[in-house]
């Protein structure tokens, strides 16, 4: 009898390990996922200000407040140096900041 308590502990204790590994690797394809999301906003993002500000002088410059996407949201601000601070926020409030720099046309 308790060798069969014991074969029961250890093979919940293996069962649990075994869910919890497969919880974590579902965790980071989430977290991997939603990166690779708002990744390629940002970069379709710095692609949009740069074709759209080829020939702009940096008074003329377009720079909207939103970008709107099926996947998210992207919100622009533009700082004093000319600097625009892109912030993605996917659907799920999954949320990353990336700093660009729109090089003035020589």
């Amino acid at each position: 009898m308790p060798i069969t308590i014991f074969y029961l502990f250890l093979s919940q204790m293996m069962l649990f390990g075994i869910i919890r590994v497969y919880e974590n690797q579902l965790y980071l394809y989430r977290l991997t996922e939603n990166h690779y999301k708002a990744q390629t906003l940002l970069a379709y993002t710095d692609y949009w200000l740069k074709e759209h500000n080829k020939i702009s002088s940096p008074e003329n410059r377009i720079v909207p407040a939103s970008l709107y996407f099926e996947e998210g949201i992207v919100h622009c601000v533009t700082d004093a140096s000319g600097k625009v601070t892109a912030t993605v926020t996917l659907q799920n409030a999954y949320s990353e900041t990336l700093v660009l720099e729109i090089l003035s046309p020589e």
